[in-house]
């Protein structure tokens, strides 16, 4: 009998040009989403680290609203760095687009994949 196995902890590093918004989300009260909560700053960069598909749903949801549907107009380096974010999320669980702007993540990746 095969124990089933465990989600695999995994990082997604925030680049720099986006501190402002990440700290902002996870300094929220009550928070938007548990993933916030577990975002770390380590030197220049905030890196996520979990093992919750829901948490790597967030991060990508999060950028790629940014990227659809800006707060305020964004740079090139912010463009690229949102980018990035939705990338470095998909390298772990597979994202399906859910309307113009939001993701749904619905499993993970295989790991040989």
């Amino acid at each position: 009998m095969n124990a089933p196995s465990l989600p695999p902890m995994v990082s997604v590093c925030i680049p720099p040009v986006l501190w402002k918004e990440a700290e902002r989300l996870a300094a929220e009260e009550p928070a938007v989403h548990p993933a916030w909560k577990k975002v770390q700053q380590r030197g220049r960069h905030f890196v996520l680290r979990t093992s919750s598909i829901e948490d790597l749903e967030e991060v990508a949801d999060w950028a790629r609203s940014w990227l659809t549907e800006p707060c305020e107009p964004l740079g090139k380096a912010q463009r690229q760095a949102f980018q990035n974010v939705v990338e470095r999320a998909g390298r772990y669980v597979h994202l399906a687009p859910v309307g113009s702007c939001h993701f749904l993540a619905t499993g993970w990746k295989d790991k040989q994949g």
